[in-house]
Order: C-alpha cells, then structure tokens, then sequence
C-alpha cells in the first residue's frame, strides 16, 4: 500500500508540474513576448551546439537523429517543468514542515 501511495503521489507531481509550466509557458508568451523569444534564442544556440559533430564526435547518420529529435521548444518546456518542480519540491516541503509543528508526530 505504501509503494502504491509514494507511486501517485510522484506521479501527481509530476503531472501537477507539466500543468503548471504549460501555464507558466503561456503566461511569459503573453506578459512578456521577448523573454519567451530569447528563451528560444538561446534554445537554438544550444541545439546548434549539442548537435555540432566536431562538438559531440557522433557520426553523420546518428547526428541527422539527435537533430531531428531535439527541438527548441522542448528546451524551453524543460526549462519551465524543472522549475515548477523546484516550486513544488519547496512547497511541499514547507508544507510537510507546517504540518509537523502543528500536529506533532510521537517518535517511538
């Protein structure tokens, strides 16, 4: 029951944070057009890099993938759910905290 329990609550999480950055996302394209755009600016340039061959030594035929597969939204979406993530880890943890110096737990 317990391994059931810790298995939803991380995957509520992670669900919660893939909410919250998808609105995050939208809120900065909304509020602040040109933050979102040199977000994808620099998205580029670190694509440009992680798939130059002279950086990464992969072979053409491998390197044509990682190109296709990477793109610079995905950065940017990444970017926002790890920081909701670091938002709901403290949360969370101020939360549990809370919660512990209001309803004292008895230690054995």
């Amino acid at each position: 029951m317990n391994f059931f329990l810790l298995v939803l609550r991380a995957g509520s999480v992670i669900f919660l944070s893939l909410i919250l950055a998808s609105v995050a996302l939208v809120y900065v394209g909304i509020e602040y057009p040109a933050a979102l755009e040199g977000m994808l600016i620099r998205a580029s340039s670190v694509k440009e890099y992680l798939t130059d061959t002279s950086n990464t030594g992969l072979d053409v035929r491998y390197n044509v993938w990682v190109k296709f597969l990477l793109q610079e939204q995905q950065f940017v979406f990444m970017f926002f759910v790890v920081v909701m993530r670091m938002v709901l880890l403290f949360v969370f943890s101020a939360a549990t905290a809370l919660m512990r110096l209001v309803w004292p737990v008895p230690t054995s």
